[in-house]
């Protein structure tokens, strides 16, 4: 777009809401807790990490608070329904250590 992509405009990274970023981490303990599941600490971070981007990209406007927390039951059902299917079809989740 810019031929000189110095003088294109900064873009802003977009920043993570604490409690947001929270509450999706509570989730996700949550959930797999409900499900069996035990992780690791880092697994931990890293479920919450894809879980928060998953729900900013569902987002039509990742910068509203209540279209994100109004898709959190989205985010459940997204994350149940992925680890219904890991359990059902051993091999097919996670990659073995």
């Amino acid at each position: 777009m810019f031929a000189d992509p110095a003088k294109a405009p900064a873009r802003a990274m977009p920043s993570i809401d604490p409690a947001l970023f929270r509450q999706v981490g509570r989730l996700v303990t949550r959930v797999h807790k409900e499900e069996g599941i035990k992780l690791p600490p880092d697994a931990v971070l890293d479920e919450q990490a894809e879980a928060y981007n998953a729900l900013l990209a569902r987002a039509e406007d990742p910068a509203d608070a209540a279209e994100l927390h109004s898709l959190l039951p989205w985010l459940e059902a997204r994350l149940r329904r992925k680890l219904q299917t890991a359990a059902a079809e051993p091999g097919t989740g996670k990659r073995q250590a």
